[in-house]
């Protein structure tokens, strides 16, 4: 009854226009320069209001409310979520620039009173559900579509120059990477992929082992990437079937660059594998977009895990 008594542009439902982007730059964009302080306080100041405005709105609407993805009318959002920092804002709209499907940044402010979530990002709301939602909906040609999609995607970013370095591991900006991926969920900048390695595995613990022997086995398969090189490539770092919408047999939305960095060439597969069963679809689809060059990194990365899951802070 709702969406007959209110214009359409107020209901969660809105979506802006989504424009298919018929050229991607395998060149790196300018990066933008930052807003000042200032502005971002004042943004700051303005999205605790749409926050606490988010929640009345979503009473309104009939929709449950999500404090770091709020809800709003006109077919906006405000994430303000742990980790949500300038370095996400800033590789969101490079990758925008770049042709990719990202949602627009309306405006990002600061926060200095909450350090675990220093930004909060109001952008646009794009059309489509989460992939993981409709997977098995699609037919083999929207599925295939789909994964040349995001082949395409991927591609492009990890074509883009490094200006750290080829060898600097970092985010967009040169200063520590966000991911879930590590203890405490930043770490770096790092020099070297072997200085990465290094600290990956220095948490290293036999608490959860049965054996010594068990112990050292893992520590060999760990030990293993260090024989290993790769290139640094830009990697989104959290591919996950949540974080890509599907409209229409298509992809509209490509979401959450928080983990978005310079990586060895492996992170972006390896990450999204190192938990998923084989027998699950993702897991599949994640091999054949270019996770079976992988296999021996995922198996390294599978028994760093097994060594050091108790020092990481979820």
């Amino acid at each position: 009854m709702l969406q007959w008594l209110v214009p359409r542009l107020l209901l969660p439902s809105f979506t802006w226009s989504d424009h298919e982007a018929t050229v991607l730059s395998d060149q790196l964009p300018p990066v933008p320069q930052a807003t000042h302080p200032r502005i971002r306080q004042f943004w700051g100041i303005v999205h605790k209001y749409l926050r606490r405005f988010s929640r009345s709105y979503c009473s309104w609407v009939g929709v449950a409310y999500d404090n770091q993805i709020a809800q709003l009318p006109f077919g906006l959002i405000l994430k303000w979520s742990d980790g949500t920092r300038l370095e996400e804002v800033l590789a969101m709209q490079v990758a925008r620039k770049a042709g990719l499907p990202v949602p627009k940044v309306i405006c990002y402010g600061e926060h200095a009173d909450t350090p675990h979530a220093p930004v909060s990002i109001l952008m646009t709301r794009l059309p489509g559900k989460e992939l993981g939602q409709i997977y098995e909906a699609l037919s083999n040609e929207e599925k295939d579509a789909v994964s040349q999609q995001l082949d395409q995607y991927l591609t492009t970013i990890r074509n883009w120059k490094n200006p750290w370095g080829e060898s600097r591991i970092c985010s967009l900006l040169g200063t520590p990477l966000r991911s879930v991926r590590v203890p405490n969920h930043l770490a770096g900048p790092f020099e070297s992929e072997q200085e990465l390695n290094d600290y990956l595995i220095k948490p290293a613990w036999s608490g959860g082992f049965s054996s010594e022997k068990a112990y050292s086995e893992a520590l060999n398969r760990a030990r293993r990437i260090d024989k290993l090189r790769h290139r640094v490539v830009f990697t989104h770092g959290d591919l996950q079937h949540h974080n890509i919408m599907i409209h229409r047999g298509r992809i509209t939305g490509f979401l959450d660059w928080e983990s978005a960095g310079w990586y060895p060439e492996y992170w972006e597969f390896t990450t999204a594998l190192r938990f998923a069963q084989e027998n699950f679809w993702w897991y599949q689809f994640v091999i054949e977009l270019g996770g079976k060059s992988y296999l021996l990194e995922l198996d390294c990365e599978r028994a760093l895990t097994s060594l050091t899951s108790a020092s990481y802070y979820w």
